[in-house]
C-alpha cells in the first residue's frame, strides 16, 4: 500500500505538471525585444536591461544586449511593463508596453538623466534548480524544503548526486568530484568531508553549483567536475541581519539556530555568521554476504544488521570585512571555522549459517566512537581595476588547517548456537589527523576590445597531511600497543600551476580557447614501516569552447577538456576505519593519478531549453572495490585504479510555468557507463545504462503563502563493481511570508516516504553480496525566520572570497 502511496505521490509531484502546464503555458506568452543606443548612436554591448510590472514595481526578468546591443524577453505573460537600463549605477526608464502580443520596440536611445535612483528593491523567486549553459545551479537560499537540514542532505536531493558516508561523493556514476567552498578547493575527502557537510545548516548556504566540465582557470583536478558551495552574502547599505530557529523531528531530534549580519558603507562591508546545530541521526547497515571454496561452491551465509546512533554538536562561524580603497580597489579578509564533536554509538548482531542453512556462530559487536573536529581557514584577497572595460588584477593568499581526534572502542563476542562464549575480545583505536593547506594565486584579466579577451595567471598551493593511528588489545583490561595495526603517516604536496585563456566573439561565433600547467611533486612517508614514495611530473590540459548561435532562439555549444583525478589524502592513507569487526575501509598510498578527456555538446532554445550531449574516457580510473577473506569473513573497502572507464550521457532541462500559480524545473538525464579491467584475478566488464529525473515545483498560493513539491528518481546504475539499486525522494514543504516581509515561517517534510537509500550489489569473483543503507531521512522541520536592519539593496562589488572566483569562471 505505501508503495502505491508513492508513486501516486511522484507522479503528481513529478509527471502530471508536465502535462498538465507545459503544453498550454506558452499561449498566453509574448516576446519583447529592442536595440539600445547610445546619445552618440553607438550600440550598447552587455547592457543589463530590467523588465517590470507596471502595476506593482516588480521585477520579473533581466536580461544583457548581445554585441550588437540587442535584447530579447520571451515567454513573458501578457501584461503592461516598464523597461529600464542600467547607465553608470543609474537606473534609467526607456520605454512603458503594452505587451498583449509580440512587441519589437525598434532603437531605445538611452539618455542620461538627473534623477538617480540609488538603490532599488529587487526581489525575484529562483527556481530550486536552475540551468545555466555551462553548470546546474540550486538554489539553496529561500528553499522551502531546504529549512532545517544540512549542506549534505541538500546534496542528496541534487541531480546525479550520491552521497556514500564511508567513501566520498560521486556525480553521475564518476567518483572523481571536486568540491569547493566558495570557489576554494577543500583538502577534505571520504569520511571527514561528509562530516564536515553534515555540521553545515543549510540556511547558510545561497547556492550550489555543479559544474560538470570547467574551463581552463579552475584546477585541473576532478574528471566527474566541481561542486561549487556558495555561502550567502549580503549586498545591503547599512545595518542589517537575519536569525532563524528550527526543529525537526525525525527517529530523533534536529533543533538548530543560525544568524547572518552585515553592516555596508561606501567604504567597508563587515559581515559574519554564526550557526549551531545539535542533531541526533540514526543509521541502519544491513548487510548479506555469501562465501565459497575454491571452486566456488557456497560455504556459509553471512546476515548482519547493525544500529547507530550519531549525535552531532557543531559550530559554524564565518566573519569579514571588504575596505574599498578607492573606486578601483578592494581589499578583503575572510575567516571560515567550524568546531563539531560528534559521537557514535552503534550495536551489530549477525548469523553465521553453514551451507545447509544451520546455524555456525553468532557475534555481536558494540562500537563507541568520540570525535572532535575542527576546520579553518583565513583569506586576504585584492581586487584591483585598471579601467571600466574590465582590465583587472585579483590575488588570493590562503592559508587553512583541519584537525580531527578520534577515539574508538569496539567490543566483539563470538557465541556457539547454544549461546555459550567462543570469544571475547576489545579493541581501543586512537586517531590524531592534520591536513594544513597554504596557497597563493593572482589572476589578471585584458579585454583588447569588447569582443577579445586574455586572461591569465598562476597559482601555487602547499598541502601536509599527518595522521597518527594507536590500536590497542584489551588484555586483562590493560591496553597493549598493536604494532602490526598501528602506522603514522606523513602526506606532503605541492602543486604549481599557469594558465591562459583566450576569449573571442564574432557575430555569430563565440571562442574560448585555455591551457594549463600543472606541475606536480608529492612525498609520502610510512613512519611506523619506514616505506617512503615520491613523485614529480608534469601535465597539460587544454581547454576548448566553440558556441555558434544558429537562429534568434537557437544556440550550439561544443567543449572539449582534459582533466585529472588525483587520489584524495584518505584514499593514500592506509589507515583502517573501522565499520565492525567485520569490515574496515583503508587506503592505498600508491594509487595513480587518472586522466580524463571529456566532450560536451549543448543545445539551447529560448535562452532556457537545454539538452546536453557528453562522452568521457578515463584511464586508470579509481573505484572503490571489496576484497573478501573466506576464511576470517573479514571484508575491506580499497580504492584502485580500474583501467578505463567511459560515459556515454545525454541530459535535459526544460523549466516552464502556468500564469502566477506555477514555477517549474525539470531535469534528467540518461547515461551509460562502462567499465573493463582486469581485476583480481579475473576481467571486469560492467555495461550499464541508467537514468534520473529531477522536478521542482513551487506553487504561489497568494497572500504571501507559497508550497514546493519536488521529486527525484534515480535507476539502478553501476560503479566500478557495484550495481547501485534505484533510489527516489519526494519531499514537501509550505511557507507563510508576512506582509512586510521580515518573517517567514515554513514547514517542510523530506523524504516522505522513505525511499532515499543506497542499496548495493557485488557478484564478481569469489564476492557475492548485499548490502541497504537506510538512514534517518524522514525528518519533519519546522523554522522561523526574521529579518531586521535596512533592506534595500545598493549596486556593489560582489566580491571574491576563494583561491578560485567561480563567477568569472562561469564563462
Amino acid at each position: 500500500m505505501i508503495r502505491i502511496i508513492f508513486w501516486i505521490s511522484f507522479f503528481i509531484a513529478v509527471i502530471l505538471p508536465t502535462f498538465l502546464f507545459g503544453q498550454n503555458a506558452e499561449n498566453d506568452k509574448v516576446t519583447i525585444s529592442g536595440n539600445l543606443l547610445s546619445e552618440q548612436n553607438e550600440k550598447l554591448a552587455f547592457a543589463e536591461v530590467y523588465l517590470f510590472e507596471n502595476a506593482t514595481a516588480t521585477l520579473i526578468k533581466t536580461e544583457l544586449t548581445d554585441n550588437n546591443g540587442a535584447f530579447v524577453f520571451t515567454s513573458i505573460p501578457k501584461g503592461n511593463y516598464e523597461l529600464k537600463t542600467n547607465l553608470k549605477e543609474e537606473i534609467i526608464t526607456l520605454s512603458t508596453i503594452e505587451a498583449f502580443a509580440n512587441a519589437n520596440l525598434g532603437n531605445l536611445l538611452v539618455k542620461k538623466t538627473s534623477e538617480q535612483l540609488k538603490e532599488v528593491v529587487v526581489e525575484k523567486k529562483k527556481a530550486f534548480i536552475e540551468r545555466k549553459l555551462d553548470k546546474l545551479v540550486v538554489n539553496v537560499e529561500n528553499s522551502i524544503a531546504s529549512a532545517g537540514n544540512n549542506v549534505l542532505d541538500v546534496l542528496q536531493r541534487s541531480p546525479g548526486v550520491m552521497v556514500n558516508e564511508d567513501s566520498g561523493i560521486n556525480l553521475k556514476g564518476k567518483s572523481g568530484v571536486v568540491i569547493m567552498i566558495d570557489g576554494k578547493p577543500t583538502p577534505l575527502s571520504g569520511t571527514d568531508l561528509i562530516a564536515y557537510l553534515k555540521s553545515v545548516p543549510a540556511n547558510n548556504i545561497q547556492a550550489i553549483e555543479i559544474i560538470s566540465n570547467p574551463s581552463a582557470k579552475f584546477d585541473a583536478a576532478g574528471n566527474a567536475g566541481i561542486i561549487n558551495i556558495k555561502f550567502k552574502k549580503d549586498q545591503r547599505q547599512g545595518f542589517n541581519g537575519t536569525a532563524t530557529i528550527s526543529y525537526g523531528q525525525g527517529f530523533y531530534e534536529k533543533p538548530s539556530f543560525n544568524s547572518n549580519l552585515n553592516y555596508r558603507n561606501k567604504k567597508w562591508n563587515f559581515f559574519g555568521s554564526y550557526s549551531f546545530s545539535k542533531p541526533k541521526n540514526l543509521t541502519h547497515f544491513f548487510i548479506n554476504r555469501k562465501f565459497f571454496d575454491e571452486n566456488r561452491n557456497l560455504t556459509s551465509t553471512f546476515e548482519q544488521n547493525s544500529f547507530t546512533k550519531q549525535p552531532l554538536r557543531s559550530h559554524n562561524t564565518r566573519f569579514g570585512v571588504d575596505f574599498y580603497s578607492s573606486e578601483k580597489t578592494v581589499i578583503g579578509v575572510l575567516f571560515n571555522g567550524n568546531w563539531n564533536s560528534s559521537g557514535r554509538d552503534g550495536n551489530t548482531k549477525a548469523t553465521i549459517t553453514k551451507a545447509d542453512g544451520q546455524l555456525d556462530y553468532t557475534t555481536k559487536t558494540a562500537i563507541l566512537l568520540d570525535e572532535i573536529r575542527f576546520n579553518g581557514f583565513v583569506n586576504l584577497n585584492f581586487k584591483h581595476a585598471f579601467n571600466t572595460s574590465g582590465k583587472e588584477l585579483t590575488a588570493d593568499i590562503d592559508y587553512g588547517t583541519f584537525d580531527a581526534n578520534s577515539d574508538q572502542n569496539i567490543r566483539n563476542i563470538n557465541a556457539n548456537p547454544d549461546g555459550s562464549t567462543i570469544s571475547d575480545s576489545k579493541i581501543v583505536t586512537n586517531q590524531t589527523g592534520t591536513i594544513k593547506v597554504q596557497s597563493i594565486k593572482a589572476d589578471y584579466g585584458h579585454p583588447f576590445s569588447e569582443k577579445t579577451k586574455l586572461e591569465m595567471g598562476f597559482k601555487s598551493s602547499w598541502v601536509s597531511s599527518d595522521n597518527d593511528v594507536q590500536f590497542f588489545d584489551v588484555i586483562n583490561n590493560q591496553n597493549v600497543l598493536d604494532n602490526s595495526r598501528s602506522n603514522h603517516f606523513i602526506y606532503e604536496e605541492n602543486i604549481n600551476a599557469l594558465y591562459a585563456n583566450f576569449s573571442k566573439s564574432y557575430e555569430k561565433w563565440d571562442f574560448q580557447g585555455g591551457l594549463r600547467m600543472e606541475h606536480t611533486n608529492t612525498n609520502g612517508e610510512q613512519i611506523t614501516t619506514n616505506e617512503t614514495f615520491s613523485r614529480n611530473y608534469i601535465n597539460w590540459f587544454p581547454n576548448i569552447v566553440i558556441n555558434r548561435n544558429l537562429s534568434e532562439n537557437n544556440a550550439l555549444s561544443f567543449t572539449y577538456a582534459k582533466r585529472i583525478d588525483r587520489p584524495t589524502y584518505r584514499q593514500l592513507n592506509p589507515f583502517k576505519i573501522f565499520v565492525d569487526s567485520y569490515t574496515y575501509v583503508v587506503g592505498d598510498p600508491t594509487l595513480n593519478s587518472v586522466i580524463t578527456h571529456l566532450f560536451e555538446l549543448n543545445h539551447t532554445i529560448k535562452g532556457k531549453y537545454v539538452t546536453t550531449l557528453s562522452y568521457s574516457i578515463s584511464k586508470e580510473s579509481i573505484t572503490d572495490i571489496f576484497v573478501q577473506d573466506d576464511v576470517t569473513k573479514i571484508s575491506y573497502q580499497v580504492p584502485a585504479n580500474i583501467q578505463d572507464f567511459e560515459q556515454y550521457n545525454l541530459g535535459i532541462y526544460v523549466p516552464f510555468s502556468y500564469k502566477k500559480i506555477l514555477n517549474s524545473t525539470l531535469s534528467g538525464s540518461v547515461y551509460y557507463n562502462k567499465y573493463a579491467s582486469p581485476l583480481q584475478g579475473g576481467n571486469l566488464q560492467q555495461t550499464f545504462t541508467s537514468w534520473d529525473m529531477n522536478l521542482s515545483n513551487t506553487f504561489t498560493v497568494g497572500k504571501g503563502w507559497t508550497a514546493e513539491l519536488n521529486g527525484y528518481y534515480q535507476s539502478k546504475m553501476v560503479w566500478g563493481l557495484f550495481y547501485i539499486k534505484n533510489l527516489a525522494q519526494v519531499t514537501a514543504g509550505i511557507q507563510r511570508t508576512s506582509k512586510d516581509k521580515n518573517s517567514t515561517l515554513k514547514l517542510s517534510i523530506s523524504d516522505i516516504f522513505r525511499t532515499n537509500h543506497i542499496a548495493v550489489e557485488v557478484d564478481y569473483q569469489n564476492q557475492d553480496f548485499f548490502t541497504d543503507r537506510t538512514w534517518d531521512s524522514r525528518v519533519a522541520t519546522v523554522s522561523y525566520t526574521y529579518r531586521f536592519g535596512k533592506n534595500t539593496v545598493a549596486k556593489v562589488r560582489q566580491r571574491s572570497t576563494g583561491v578560485e572566483d567561480e563567477k568569472r569562471r562561469a564563462g
